[in-house]
């Protein structure tokens, strides 16, 4: 029965470490962060926190219907673009949490009034 369970397991449970795997692990930090780092820069620092959730929301959706579309395997080795969703959906959701409703409408009437 063990040898059985050898033959078709499809993944060894202990991969040793590869190269590649810190690559991905880099640029997914780096695609992570990119969006914090320009918002960061082009927002005033009151209005960071509710530009980052509205900005981590769109870029989750349009991640997420990506991976939907393309029929990315959700449950594939290593950093896929539903990992990417996720991440950027805690995001959206730990930065909407910690703004407050009065710095959504700041924003708002910010970026009604600016040019």
């Amino acid at each position: 029965m063990a040898l059985w369970n050898l033959e078709r397991r499809s993944t060894p449970l202990f991969a040793p470490h590869v190269a590649t795997r810190y690559v991905d692990l880099a640029a997914f930090v780096a695609i992570v962060a990119a969006p914090g780092l320009l918002l960061a820069w082009l927002i005033p620092l009151p209005l960071l926190l509710p530009a980052l959730s509205i900005a981590s929301f769109t870029i989750a959706c349009v991640v997420a219907v990506f991976a939907h579309c393309s029929g990315v395997d959700r449950h594939a080795s290593g950093i896929t673009l539903w990992d990417v969703a996720a991440v950027f959906t805690l995001i959206w959701i730990g930065s909407g949490m910690i703004a407050g409703s009065k710095q959504f409408v700041q924003l708002f009437d910010h970026l009604l009034i600016a040019p």
